[in-house]
């Protein structure tokens, strides 16, 4: 694959404390045509933020370090990372973890165990949107 293949896929970023959910999500959004970049938990996103643009993230709410919570906000206090969309996924998420997620701007929510295709489906949605908003602001 050449260079100019590479910088025309959307990046996503897969957050996950478990190496084998991170494993199984990057291969799959790379089957997509995706550029995935896993990441293993939300203080290492804002690490790669200083290198990174990701078009996505994917994310965890319960990781060591820095949860997902933490890294939304996070995201929402940046200027040039407000507007990244994050898809959180959870199996053990309270009433309490997803109030305060949508209190940050968070839309997009899955519960583990969940159907790859799901995800495929959602990350479609979502990336056609943030490509249009983009040209325009750029155009």
């Amino acid at each position: 694959m050449n260079r100019e293949n590479i910088m025309d896929k959307k990046l996503i970023f897969i957050v996950d404390d478990d190496p084998v959910m991170r494993q199984s999500l990057t291969r799959y959004i790379s089957q997509l045509g995706y550029q995935a970049r896993p990441v293993q938990d939300g203080f290492d996103v804002l690490v790669m933020l200083e290198y990174y643009h990701p078009d996505l993230i994917i994310s965890d709410i319960r990781m060591p370090k820095l949860d997902g919570i933490t890294l939304l906000q996070g995201l929402r206090n940046r200027e040039q990372t407000r507007d990244i969309p994050v898809i959180f996924m959870s199996g053990c998420a309270t009433d309490e973890i997803l109030g305060r997620a949508k209190e940050l701007g968070a839309k997009f929510f899955l519960f583990k165990p969940f159907p790859l295709s799901y995800l495929g489906e959602l990350i479609a949605k979502i990336l056609p949107e943030q490509y249009l908003f983009n040209f325009r602001v750029s155009g």
